[in-house]
This record gives C-alpha cells, sequence and structure tokens, in this order.
C-alpha cells in the first residue's frame, strides 16, 4: 500500500478517535468558534509557515488549538478534508475535477520559488535547463572543483516531478532516466527530502523557498539561468519557477475554518507569508 495512503488512514482513525464536534457552517464565528480546534494536513512544503500563521492567529484567540498531522502531501490532504477528517488540506497543486465535483474548495494563498538548492558549501553554482537535464542523464556528476553530487528524486507522482517534467522534453526524458537508474535516492515527502540533504554530503535537489526559510534549512540557493530565486525575482517575473500553495476546504467549512482563510489571506497573514517566502495574493516585497 502506498504511504501517503497508509498516512491518510491513520489519520482518519485517529480523528475518528478525538474528533471534537464542531458548529455548522454558513453562520458568522462566535466567542464559542474559537475554542475548537482546527485540524491541518497536505503538503510537506507548507507546514513551517502555516505553523507560523497558526501561532499568530492563537495571540489573537488563545483558545484556539490546532493540530497538524504528519505530511500526507497534496492528494492526501484534499482526501482527508472530503472524509471529514481535517478542516483544511494544504495544496500543491490545482485542485482536480473529481475533487472538485466532491465538494473540495481551495483558496490559493501565494506563490514560492522552486528552486534547486544543495547541501554543498562551495562557490555559487549556476545550471541552464540544458545543464539541468544533463545532471539528470548522469551526464554532470560533480560540482566545480571536483566535489561528487548526490542528486535526490522524488516520486515519479510528485507535484515536484510534475514540475521538472514540464520544463522541456531533455529535462523530462533525463528525469525518467534517473528513476531507471540503481541506487538512486528517492525522498517520499518534503520532510524527507530536507532531512536527507541535511545528512548528505553534496545532496541536490528541488526545494520551496518557503520550506528553506520556515524550516530554517543551511542549504545554498542555485541560480537557473543565471537568476537568483527570490520573491524580488519572482514577482518580476526574472525567475519563473513557483509553486502554488492552496488551503482547502469541504463545501460547508466551519465558521473557525473560514476565519482562519480570512486571517492566512489579510494583510497580517500575508505579512507573515512574505516573511516566509511567499508572495501573497497581491503582495509585492
Amino acid at each position: 500500500m502506498p504511504l501517503e495512503k497508509i498516512r491518510l488512514i491513520e489519520s482518519v482513525l485517529f480523528f475518528l478517535m478525538i474528533s471534537i464536534p464542531l458548529t455548522g457552517a454558513g453562520i458568522p464565528a462566535r466567542a464559542a468558534d474559537y475554542q475548537e480546534t482546527i485540524k491541518i494536513g497536505g503538503t510537506g512544503g507548507a507546514y513551517g509557515v502555516m505553523k507560523e500563521v497558526a501561532a499568530a492567529f492563537q495571540k489573537k484567540h488563545p483558545q484556539v488549538r490546532f493540530y497538524f498531522t504528519p505530511s500526507l502531501g497534496s492528494t492526501g490532504g484534499v482526501k482527508a478534508v472530503l472524509a471529514g477528517a481535517l478542516d483544511l488540506g494544504m495544496s500543491a497543486r490545482p485542485l482536480m475535477a473529481e475533487e472538485v465535483s466532491q465538494g473540495a474548495v481551495a483558496v490559493e494563498f501565494g506563490r514560492t520559488p522552486i528552486m534547486l538548492v544543495t547541501s554543498h558549501q562551495g562557490a555559487e553554482i549556476n545550471f541552464t535547463l540544458k545543464e539541468i537535464a544533463s545532471l539528470y542523464a548522469g551526464e554532470i556528476k560533480s560540482y566545480p572543483g571536483g566535489a561528487p553530487i548526490r542528486l535526490i528524486l522524488r516520486p515519479m507522482v510528485d507535484s515536484d516531478t510534475e514540475f521538472l517534467l514540464s520544463l522541456s522534453p531533455e529535462i523530462a526524458a533525463a528525469v525518467r532516466q534517473a528513476h531507471a537508474r540503481e541506487g538512486m535516492i528517492v525522498a517520499t515527502t518534503d520532510l524527507d527530502n530536507a532531512n536527507a540533504m541535511e545528512k548528505i554530503k553534496g545532496a541536490l535537489s528541488w526545494m520551496t523557498l518557503t520550506q528553506l526559510i520556515s524550516e530554517k534549512r543551511p542549504f545554498t540557493l542555485l541560480q537557473i539561468n543565471g537568476v537568483k530565486p527570490s520573491l524580488e525575482t519572482l514577482a518580476s517575473g526574472a525567475y519563473p519557477y513557483s509553486k502554488p500553495f492552496s488551503v482547502v476546504t469541504g463545501a460547508t467549512p466551519t465558521p473557525l475554518a473560514k476565519a482562519f482563510i480570512e486571517f492566512l489571506t489579510s494583510a497580517a497573514g500575508r505579512e507573515i507569508l512574505s516573511q516566509n517566502g511567499i508572495l501573497g495574493e497581491g503582495k509585492r516585497p
């Protein structure tokens, strides 16, 4: 059974045991609504920043409790919301038609640069798209100076891999070649990816700016086509590679969930997002 499905089942069973009755949707939040729990899970890359937003929300509403599941991935988060196990899912991809037909509703709250990062400490490195294809094809094996590159892959169904496949036909073919080679490291989740990079000398993989900042990861950002990823270069269009983040609810979210989404997309929420590497809706650095 896929790991994502196992984690989803475990989370659903957990919530069936601790479920707290929530008020119905469609009415303004009341004082009692702020004494309940918001259950959140989904794509691992958004956990760090969402916990920062949750902490700020709790300062305004100290009785609110948050429970974050282990990383479920975007699909797992949406499934858990539709199953009633979560109040909010975190997704790094648009909703699929089937999910929408089942009642899922997504609110995009911003974009973050997705970038190549390395645990290698050395001179500033730049990759062209052609060189990225060569990297995954196994033709580029070392950093400038000769230190070996330890490439970390993500599963073929992961949103990071889907992003890679979209960059060019050459990169798509090279990524498939890399997955076919024996001995390659494959990190299942965003957290697994970051932890593996910290342990492996010379590791190289993709990561979002928000995960790097919010989790305080000690990695070096690499340029692509001579442009360094940042909120400034993303906002200007100079750096075109980004990942969107959304919160997902069912068709009738609780008043408390609606209040949290309003805070997330408010000026105060967008400031927290910006500090953690996310270009919020209507926000410019």
